[in-house]
């Protein structure tokens, strides 16, 4: 009995398991809100876009439209009348060939365009009419309105061609047919050369009285001597380019001129027709006008309808690093006279001896490693970031004293090949719209493949990038 009593007054107590700390839930815990934290300053951050710099070259921007000059001679006529032509434009002729003729009367032409004698085309003419078709169609833009003026000119032309062969191989024959006047005389070319039945007053011009007024192509006007109205004694009708050899003359800048000095030739593109040729060259000054002339054999009748012509020299194109134009930023630095910077310690480190005052007045000397950005014969390039204006510097030969005040600025790139943006100053050769090619061969300079900040602004000096 009295054991079963005890067996049911006993009591169980029961304790809480003591709860042991789980490191491994700690660092794991703590490492994901690193990585958290991490990932939200990346992706909230401004990142910085990366350029690999490499070797390039570019050619120089020497597109320039000169004036054609060439020895053209005017002819007029000798008496009143209706002109007619035996050669078109472009003709060669010799000496004492037939190029016109006059007739006193205009019977025969009225005849001619009542309709009653056929107008006939050969092959030749066909041809002539598609050529001229296809090359509006294809030269046209609505940038460039002129070239319908330039195939109006073309079409009246040709008529006039038709009209001028059709009055010279029948009017003899309506003369017979209707009894009408046809006494025509015609006249021979003096010498010989090409024929040409425009004028536009700059058939006179010559390096001697060129002017920077002529390039002026606002104020340029040409007439075409083609025409079936009566002509007065003394009339143009027509003129013959007496010499194949002709000249571009070329409006220069300074630099132009500078680079082009010393050559008498030089490879160039004519820019209507893409022809590359070889011509001679001399440079020519009149006042402070400067101009090229370029000398050619060849190739002056396939711009005979030209007086301008937009030319491409071909010099030595630039060759360097080529980086684009939005890396490029200007930074401020201090101009330290170079007798100021000493070595210091046994890294033989250039640098400023810094010279501070305490409190109770005393003063104390610190050398300070400082990088040399750029230096010429006076200065070396000091970051301004590096010191407050009007740090006191020391010189360790003299005990001058210089306070750094006085900045210029250098032009450069931030380099980011550590991980962190370091500033370079570039030597720029050359430019286009986007890239500029810079020198490779500056002191502690750019080098191929390194990598710069894509856009320069976003760089900050000595500023971790990743």
């Amino acid at each position: 009995m009295g054991g079963d009593t005890l067996s049911g007054n006993q009591k169980v107590v029961k304790f809480k398991k003591r709860r042991h700390l789980n490191i491994g839930i700690v660092v794991f815990i703590g490492l994901l809100i690193y990585i958290v934290i991490h990932v939200y300053i990346y992706m909230t951050k401004d990142h910085i876009s990366i350029y690999e710099v490499h070797e390039g070259s570019m050619a120089k921007d020497n597109l320039i439209t000169g004036i054609i000059l060439r020895e053209e001679k005017i002819v007029t006529s000798e008496q009143a009348g209706y002109v007619s032509y035996f050669q078109k434009e472009g003709a060669r002729v010799s000496k004492n060939s037939s190029v016109y003729a006059l007739d006193e009367s205009r019977e025969i032409v009225d005849v001619i365009l009542s309709g009653d004698v056929p107008i006939t085309l050969s092959k030749r003419d066909n041809a002539e009419i598609k050529y001229e078709i296809m090359t509006f169609q294809k030269e046209f833009s609505p940038s460039n309105f002129s070239a319908v003026y330039d195939f109006k000119e073309e079409a009246n032309q040709f008529v006039l061609d038709l009209l001028n062969s059709t009055m010279l191989s029948h009017g003899q024959t309506i003369q017979e047919n209707t009894g009408l006047n046809y006494s025509y005389q015609t006249f021979a070319s003096q010498e010989s050369g090409v024929i040409s039945y425009y004028l536009d007053s700059y058939e006179t011009v010559t390096e001697d009285t060129i002017t920077m007024d002529l390039f002026n192509r606002e104020n340029y006007h040409r007439n075409s001597l083609q025409t079936t109205t009566m002509v007065t004694p003394n009339s143009p009708i027509y003129k013959i380019i007496t010499s194949d050899v002709w000249s571009i003359l070329l409006p220069l800048t300074p630099e132009q001129y500078a680079m082009l000095d010393g050559r008498d030739t030089i490879n160039i593109t004519i820019q209507k027709d893409d022809l590359d040729t070889k011509a001679k060259l001399s440079l020519l000054q009149k006042g402070s006008d400067i101009y090229a002339k370029l000398t050619m054999e060849k190739y002056m009748t396939n711009y005979l309808s030209d007086r301008f012509l937009e030319v491409e020299l071909h010099t030595d194109d630039i060759e360097g690093l080529k980086i684009p134009k939005s890396s490029v930023v200007d930074k401020n630095f201090y101009l330290v006279p170079l007798a100021y910077f000493t070595e210091g310690g046994d890294s033989g480190t250039k640098g400023l001896i810094i010279e501070t005052y305490s409190k109770n007045g005393d003063v104390s000397y610190s050398f300070v490693p400082t990088d040399i950005y750029y230096e010429d014969e006076v200065y070396g390039y000091v970051d301004a970031d590096q010191f407050e204006v009007g740090t006191r510097i020391v010189s360790d030969s003299n005990l001058d004293h210089f306070t750094l005040s006085q900045m210029g600025k250098l032009t450069g790139v931030y380099c980011v090949n550590t991980g962190y943006s370091v500033f370079k100053r570039i030597e720029v050769l050359n430019e286009d719209e986007e890239y500029y090619i810079v020198a490779n061969n500056t002191p502690n300079g750019l080098a191929a493949y390194d990598h710069i900040a894509l856009d320069g602004s976003t760089a900050v000096d000595q500023a971790i990038i990743y």
